[in-house]
């Protein structure tokens, strides 16, 4: 059993910046501000801002429909690196290494919008077939419901 998963919602800090390793993978390095809510007093908790890896076709879509501010959902897993620095130190990172990766934005970059859900045309009501529909755009591309741990 791998007890070792991530998942995160947050905005990505910078414009994505596609690269390919020497085998040819696709890869994006970026990090994401996770917001942390605010304490019991009700000030706001400073933001995480966890260094994420994607690779291959997720990778090419992060680039194609995300910027800098867009919301995403990440599912992955730690791990953590080490190399011998220039001064005879260790360096070490660790870092999210993303399985999947959903949209949550409701403004795609403006060249490449993304598709807008489709629902099935039945005799019920909007409501009846989304129960978060009046919440926004924001909502309607989250999470599928089986994804959710409860």
């Amino acid at each position: 059993m791998n007890m070792n998963n991530v998942c995160l919602i947050g905005r990505i800090t910078r414009d994505i910046e596609l690269r390919y390793t020497d085998s040819g993978i696709a890869c994006v390095s970026t990090s994401i501000a996770v917001n942390n809510g605010k304490d019991k007093e009700g000030n706001e908790r400073e933001a995480d801002f966890p260094k994420i890896y994607v690779y291959e076709k997720q990778a090419e879509n992060l680039s194609k429909y995300c910027k800098k501010g867009s919301l995403i959902a990440i599912i992955g897993k730690i791990k953590t690196r080490s190399w011998d620095k220039e001064d005879g130190t260790k360096g070490y990172e660790t870092y999210v290494s993303a399985n999947r990766i959903e949209f949550l934005d409701s403004n795609p970059k403006e060249n490449n919008p993304l598709p807008e859900p489709e629902y099935s045309s039945n005799s019920q009501s909007t409501s009846e077939q989304d129960p978060f529909a009046e919440f926004g755009k924001e909502i309607e591309k989250g999470i599928p419901d089986d994804d959710l741990p409860f």
